[in-house]
């Protein structure tokens, strides 16, 4: 008993990860920098009006396929005037 408590407890440990969290702005490349291969990215762009929304969402889409690992599913989300870029970060633009 005293096992399976001990394994209940560690799990959390075994399945959570390292994340990078990036909002869009001027300095969002050199931030992109700083995340590691294998890390949960959460990008965000907040943009208002329905041309934001198109342009935001093409940004997202651009930066999917430099920045996640494409073995993975990599969710695009809109929520009001933010949207958002979940995947596995992989840098494929660094050499």
């Amino acid at each position: 008993m005293k096992k399976l408590l001990l394994f209940l407890f560690l799990i959390p440990n075994l399945v959570m990860g390292e994340a990078c969290y990036i909002i869009d702005g001027s300095d969002s490349y050199k931030a992109l920098q700083f995340c590691n291969n294998g890390e949960q990215l959460h990008y965000s762009i907040t943009k208002f009006g329905i041309e934001h929304d198109v342009e935001a969402k093409a940004s997202l889409i651009g930066k999917r396929a430099a920045y996640c690992d494409l073995r993975y599913e990599a969710y695009i989300e809109q929520v009001s005037s933010t949207s958002t870029l979940t995947c596995i970060f992989k840098n494929h633009l660094k050499k």
